[in-house]
This record gives structure tokens, sequence and C-alpha cells, in this order.
């Protein structure tokens, strides 16, 4: 493969970008990362992203708006991921110095049209990158809508094939390429050791907000204490008040139930921690809801750990049901219990699980298939410019 400058834009460097970036790079390409803000639990190993941040005008909206009128508002904060504006000149600046082959940038908001606009007059490549579906039900939009859509990158890549495992009724946007999440596999079937003292290790990563549904992941460990020998251990980001409020109300839950014993609740847990976790795991749980496109789960199949996920998760279909975890019904404890008991049942069909996960991964989740479809894309792109015309839609 030809060496490329590849730059990348997003609001923050999320974790699971980490195997991806380091794929370019052992691959003889140079990638850069600009983020608009750094988040509280970050895995600079590979790469560390350029903080660019936002316009000065825009942050003292931004301050009044979270600190002031929704004071009292969780999600007020996300309100730079749609309408946050860029620094321009520093962000022109940026471009003219490193002068990628491709930029990818994340999501059609407002600071990633600043940035298409900025590339466009550069004549540097773009493509969108968000987590919305491959598959996904017919949408009709408004002219605002179709606007924004002019203005941001024609094909997009995107980790999400489909939300959960079910295609019916779903259509395909052909100018998206499923790219899913990469994965280095870390521990094989033959280094993996089950059933650390003598019992089930249940492992669970995730904030501590309610969507993630932490309490109905020990309500229905609880249930199950009678019948098997289970730990459960869970790792949440805790990074501001609203995560600090749902801490105490499941540490609460916890305390109330006499679960002290059953149940490890661990808070901003780094890298290196959250892998030991993985290690002594014998099933990993995503019991989140409203989730766009979790990498948890993936994360725990590299340890040779069998994965159970909800269906409102865009990356459930990371998990072959049935072979290497299984999917529950979103939001549903009763069938949450019965796919845990599923696996935890027999002990041997657990381990090949495991055994089925790890190969997946290595198979499934590595840089050569991310890289095909961005070669696709940049194919199409150069026809285009080429002919001035349209080619066909090749991203099978």
């Amino acid at each position: 493969m030809a060496r490329m400058k590849v730059l990348y834009l997003a609001p923050r460097y999320h974790t699971n970008q980490a195997a991806i970036m380091k794929g370019w790079i052992e691959n003889g390409h140079e990638v850069r990362f600009i983020s608009q803000y750094a988040g509280k639990v970050e895995d600079y190993a590979c790469i560390k992203p350029d903080v660019i941040g936002y316009s000065g005008f825009f942050m003292l909206f931004y301050h009044f708006y979270v600190h002031v009128i929704k004071r009292h508002d969780s999600t007020a904060m996300d309100i730079r991921l749609k309408y946050g504006i860029p620094p321009m000149i520093k962000l022109a600046g940026y471009l003219k110095r490193f002068r990628p082959d491709v930029a990818i940038l994340r999501e059609r908001s407002l600071y990633t049209i600043c940035m298409n606009v900025l590339c466009r007059h550069y004549r540097i490549p773009t493509i969108l990158y968000n987590q919305t579906p491959v598959w996904e039900k017919a949408r009709t939009m408004d002219q605002t809508h179709k606007l924004v859509w002019k203005m941001t990158p024609k094909y997009r890549i995107t980790p999400v094939d489909a939300v959960g495992i079910d295609y019916t009724g779903l259509t395909r946007d052909k100018d998206a390429y499923f790219t899913p999440f990469l994965m280095e596999p870390q521990c094989s079937p033959e280094e993996k050791r089950y059933f650390a003292g003598g019992r089930f290790n249940i492992f669970c990563i995730g904030k501590y907000q309610k969507r993630k549904n932490l309490q109905m992941m020990i309500e229905a460990v609880e249930e199950l204490l009678p019948d098997y020998p289970l730990h459960l251990v869970i790792a949440g980001e805790m990074s501001n008040r609203f995560h600090e409020e749902y801490y105490a109300q499941v540490s609460a839950y916890v305390k109330k139930h006499r679960l002290e014993s059953a149940v490890t609740l661990l808070t901003n847990q780094d890298r290196e921690a959250v892998a030991e976790q993985y290690k002594k795991a014998d099933v990993f749980v995503l019991p989140s809801t409203d989730e766009p496109a979790a990498v948890s789960h993936l994360e725990a199949m590299a340890f040779s750990v069998p994965a159970i996920s909800g269906s409102d998760n865009g990356t459930a279909g990371y998990i072959e049901d049935g072979v290497t975890g299984y999917v529950f019904a979103d939001n549903d404890k009763e069938d949450l219990k019965e796919k845990i008991e599923k696996i935890i049942c027999d002990k041997e069909n657990l381990i090949r699980m495991g055994a089925a996960a790890y190969r997946h991964v290595k198979d499934d989740f590595q840089f050569g298939a991310y890289y095909g479809q961005i070669e696709k894309i940049l194919t199409r792109l150069t026809a285009e410019k080429t002919v001035g015309g349209k080619t066909g839609s090749e991203n099978d």
C-alpha cells in the first residue's frame, strides 16, 4: 500500500480509535489526530492528539450555557459536539503545514462543516466518520438537513452495519462503508485462565450513567447468586457530578442488599487496570441501552472472553450470537439473566465460546479490512474528480 498522510478530526480521541491509529503507523503511513478537547480517560500509547479546541467566541457562549442556562442538565455539555466552532485560523495553519492526503472528519457538525470548507479550499479529499448504520430505516430530510449533508463529506465510514442483529425493514446507504472497530488479540485461549477463585467472574465497563443499566446488571447478578458462585466487577468513568450521583445510587443499592462480597465498583481505571480485569473475567456484559457503537465487548473477546450485549447497540453484531456470546433484548433483565445463565451453566462451553471470540477478533477485526474500505472511497473520489461524474457503488 502506498504511503499516505492521514488526518483525523473528532471531538475527542476515543479509545476505540487506538488500534486504527496503530494500524496506519505500522503499515508505514503518517497519521495525526486533531481533537476538540481531551477526555479524562484516553489511551496515548500509540499517538497523542493535537487538541485544537474552540473559538474564543464559542467558549464564552459555552460556559454561560452550561453553567448558567442549563446548569441542571447533565447533557448540556453535548452542545459543543454539534455546534462547536473551531478556531479557523489555527485550523487552516495546521492543514497548510501537514497537507494530508485524506482527512477523516467525525460527525455532521458545525465543526466538521468548517473543516470541510478548509479542506475543499486546499483540495484535500475528505471522508465522513460517524456511527449511523450502513443499514437503517428509510429517512426523509428537510431542507436544513439536506444543506448539512451537502456541506459535509459525501462518502462515509461507520463501525455500525446495523443496530442489533435484525435487518428487517432496513435499507442500505450506498455511500456508506462498514469499517469495524479494530482490535489487537490480547490473550489467546491457551494463555487464558478461567474461574479464578472458584467462581464465575463477570466484568462490566461503562460510565456511571443511567442508560448504562448498571443497577439492572447488579440486580441480574443478585438474582442468579442463589444458584451460581458469581462475582461482578464494574469499572466506570466518574468525571462529573451526574456520574457521581448515579455512582452513589448504585453503591447504595449494593450496600442495602449486602452485596459487597459479590459486587465490586471501580472508578476511573486506566488502560492497564482495565486489561487486568479482562484477564480475570470469564464473561463480559454490556447491559446499556441507546449505545451508538460500543467497543468494550470487542476488547473482551480479544482476551478470549465471551461477551453479552444489549440489542440497542450499534455494534451488537460484532458478537456471533450463540457462538462468541449472546445478544439480549434491550432493557430486559429477564433475558439478560437467561443469556448469562446460558454461558455459565456449562463451563466447557464457556471456554469454547471464549476461544471462538478470540478467533473472531483475529480473523475479522484487523487493519486490512479497514484500509480496504478507505481505498474504495478514495478510488471513487479520484474517479469523480477525473471525469466529473459518478462511479457505481463498490461498498459490498
